[in-house]
């Protein structure tokens, strides 16, 4: 391909000076005022000799071969040129309708590779905060201790179907669900479970949850927008809106949790719920005692013998970290029963 384009350049050449030199001479004298330029490809190459001068043979082959060799290495490079989207903390505006208004939103961009998610939030309303295996988005003006405007995203092991299962479990607790299947922009299908009736239609209760449940490789990610009834207009459509840009990305997987990891983390989650526990313990007037009861690749149970007298237990899943709580005290309950306390076991790996 090239040999042809500098053939078909110098014979184009030859046919435009042939005509000028029988014109004007070997003189050039009618020349002075003629442009000395080869075309190729659309993209001028300007000559640095006199006018009127011809190029020589080896000067408008270099020429060419380099025109044609650079636009092949820039043709080559768009080609093969990464398209990267935003960066994580990346910020830029958007335009949205928040209450039949248009509103200009300042935005910024979240990546987190150990859930497998990013997204687009406002950041002028919410506050983004990082913990082991999930992501809080919470509004600014809620209290960061006991927070109720914000959206909740985590991974779970469990894939969408079984995820769902036990979202809609622990939900129907409190409240009837309306459940079924919806399209995000970014994300594609996915269970999406409302929470906004008490249960046993009890009416609208204060507090509203609106659970995602979406499908992702080895698991699923489960996005849950929690707002308070008085604040389901504005802070409803925010989540919906945010939720939309939610895509499902590539994961890096988290090491297990040891045996050993997983006990002494649940040490010392007992004593930020009771300060006073380890002087409890150190005095051993009373029986305080931790153990591994069972342990495989997919949960591992940690059994505390409170000085009370119960026995809770503490059902970890060893990849994600997602704990839950059941307790049994002998002659008071009939069997073991699962409470309401659930947490995630990596926010207690360092104290």
């Amino acid at each position: 391909m090239k040999k042809k384009a500098i053939c078909t350049t110098i014979a184009a050449l030859a046919l435009m000076l042939f005509p000028m030199t029988m014109l004007g001479g070997c003189d050039g004298k009618n020349n002075e005022k003629e442009s000395n330029e080869t075309v190729f490809s659309g993209e001028p190459i300007s000559s640095s000799e006199e006018a009127g001068s011809s190029e020589s043979e080896s000067q408008v082959e270099s020429q060419v071969e380099s025109q044609t060799e650079s636009q092949t290495d820039a043709s080559t490079e768009t080609q093969t040129e990464p398209q990267t989207g935003r960066k994580d903390g990346e910020r830029f505006e958007e335009v949205l309708m928040v209450e039949g208004l248009e509103e200009t939103v300042k935005y910024e961009h979240a990546k987190n590779e150990e859930i497998g998610f990013e997204l687009d939030y406002d950041y002028e309303t919410f506050v983004r905060e990082q913990k082991s295996n999930r992501e809080i988005f919470r509004s600014i003006y809620d209290n960061s201790e006991n927070p109720e405007i914000y959206l909740e995203v985590k991974y779970s092991s469990k894939d969408a179907d079984a995820a769902a299962a036990s979202v809609s479990e622990e939900l129907s607790k409190e409240y009837d669900l309306t459940k079924g299947s919806v399209t995000l922009e970014g994300a594609g299908s996915c269970v999406r479970i409302e929470a906004s009736n008490a249960k046993d239609n009890g009416g609208t209760p204060d507090q509203i949850q609106v659970a995602y449940v979406i499908p992702a490789s080895k698991g699923s990610i489960i996005a849950t927008a929690h707002y308070t009834f008085e604040s389901s207009e504005g802070f409803g459509r925010r989540f919906s809106a945010i939720l939309n840009t939610l895509e499902v990305i590539g994961r890096k997987e988290a090491a297990k949790l040891s045996d050993d990891q997983a006990l002494q983390a649940i040490k010392n989650y007992c004593y930020a719920g009771n300060p006073s526990l380890k002087e409890i313990e150190s005095a051993g007037e009373y029986p305080v005692n931790w153990e591994i009861t069972s342990s495989s690749a997919q949960e591992i149970v940690v059994l505390y013998a409170a000085y009370t007298g119960a026995q809770i237990r503490y059902y970890i899943d060893p990849v994600t970290g997602e704990t839950y709580v059941t307790e049994f005290v002998s002659g008071i309950t009939a069997e073991e029963e699962r409470t309401s306390e659930s947490f995630n076991v990596r926010d207690y790996l360092s104290e």
